[in-house]
């Protein structure tokens, strides 16, 4: 897991008033798709796809004055990015469950036909020393007959 240093300032802006990053780079919005804020605009890492690079940083967008007012207090900064950090992760959490649920029954469903396999190829083999058996039987009783041919042709 990553590890995120927390600024208690506010949030650095650029003299051209853009969001600063942790890198000190210029954030790009990004649109939330989470069942908890659908559409809901925030600033992140503008290294944000790769994973070596990302600084995780996360802000959201506001909508009026009096949240950014709120936001670059000290105590509500820090407050409100430890908030979004436990939101985040809680929303990472739920995603990580749903798919260890999917990976789960997609194991489940392998294992069920393997062992359907398991047992195809069971009854297979088992056919196939029935019919062994069955050949080695007309096998043996067409020789008897042949034996009881010539005896028979030897007699006469």
């Amino acid at each position: 897991m990553s590890k995120r240093a927390y600024s208690s300032t506010s949030t650095s802006i650029n003299s051209r008033g853009a969001v600063l990053c942790w890198h000190k780079k210029p954030c790009v919005v990004n649109t939330s798709g989470t069942e908890a804020n659908p559409g809901r605009q925030f600033y992140g890492c503008p290294f944000w796809m790769d994973e070596k690079k990302n600084c995780h940083f996360f802000r959201w967008v506001q909508m009026n004055v009096d949240e950014d007012k709120h936001h670059d207090s000290e105590i509500g900064c820090s407050t409100l990015n430890i908030e979004e950090s436990l939101r985040l992760a809680e929303c990472k959490a739920e995603r990580r469950k749903k798919e260890k649920k999917l990976l789960a029954e997609e194991l489940s469903r392998w294992m069920k036909a393997h062992e359907i396999m398991l047992a195809e190829g069971r009854r297979v083999n088992h056919e196939i020393h029935v019919i062994r058996a069955l050949l080695i039987v007309i096998v043996v009783m067409n020789l008897i007959l042949v034996i009881l041919m010539l005896h028979h042709v030897i007699i006469w």
